[in-house]
């Protein structure tokens, strides 16, 4: 494909019907290594596969080249659909669309989802994303509505510990520096965006929980629903817990901060190895 001139950052605004640009994607061994160097994860885990992870970030960086902001941006949810392994490598076209926009009471949610195509026409992997676009003024002033704990909702219940991990600011930083979302960098414009310090990448809790789900081996087929409902913070210890199904698989998986909420969970609908 291609490459054509990308315009400047912040010129585009998400619309309701908007398609983006298509490109082309091509996850190396080294950049793979270099991501896992930050989330403290050994590359050999997976071999020749690519961890999608990755595919997430691609459709960040979508919206990025389509010269849309993603200053100040927060992921909500991810879904991947996985139909047959990614190796290292291989190069795909990347297809994605906004499906939706909604009114937040700390700025807008825009709903897009994407297609990873081969030279075939095959898709071996489809994503969504739902990202919350955050409003400086708005996020300020928004103070949330605590909620009373539920021990039946509560996503890590009958959960058991399968990993701890050790945010280091110096590597949050580094894992998001070919986005330019300063939230997760700079102490400044965290707290402009209302955080106490900068947070982490909600993609490193991806890391982390793809990590668990690739214990024996990668996944070669997967769908699986990650939320992202707090934040975390860049100094944070983290634990990493997993409930497992009759047949032993993963079936839902949380990360839980230093006070013991949870930050992230996952839902496994379908794994395959």
């Amino acid at each position: 494909m291609t490459e054509t001139a990308l315009p400047p950052a912040g010129s585009v605004t998400y619309t309701p019907d908007m398609v983006f640009p298509e490109w082309d994607c091509t996850l190396t061994a080294a950049e793979q290594a270099r991501k896992f160097a930050c989330c403290d994860i050994d590359p050999a885990l997976y071999g020749d596969r690519a961890d999608i992870t990755h595919y997430a970030l691609a459709g960040i960086m979508t919206a990025k080249r389509a010269g849309v902001s993603i200053n100040g941006s927060v992921h909500m949810m991810q879904r991947f659909i996985l139909a047959e392994p990614i190796m290292l490598g291989e190069t795909l076209t990347i297809r994605g669309r906004v499906t939706d926009i909604q009114p937040n009471p700390r700025g807008r949610v825009v709903a897009s989802e994407f297609a990873f195509v081969r030279p075939d026409g095959s898709v071996p992997l489809r994503t969504e994303r739902g990202s919350l676009l955050l409003d400086a003024e708005a996020a300020r002033a928004h103070t949330p509505k605590r909620k009373k704990t539920v021990a039946a909702n509560d996503p890590a219940a009958g959960m058991e510990s399968v990993g701890h991990k050790q945010l280091v600011p110096e590597k949050v930083a580094a894992y998001s520096d070919e986005a330019d979302n300063r939230i997760h960098s700079d102490p400044a414009t965290a707290r402009e965006f209302g955080f106490r310090a900068p947070i982490a990448a909600g993609l490193m809790a991806v890391r982390f929980m793809m990590e668990a789900l690739a214990r024996p081996a990668p996944p070669v087929r997967l769908d699986a629903t990650i939320r992202f409902r707090r934040p975390m913070f860049w100094d944070e210890a983290l634990d990493i817990r997993a409930r497992y199904d009759p047949a032993d698989h993963i079936a839902a998986l949380a990360v839980l901060k230093e006070d013991g909420r949870v930050a992230n969970d996952c839902v496994v609908a379908d794994i395959a190895y």
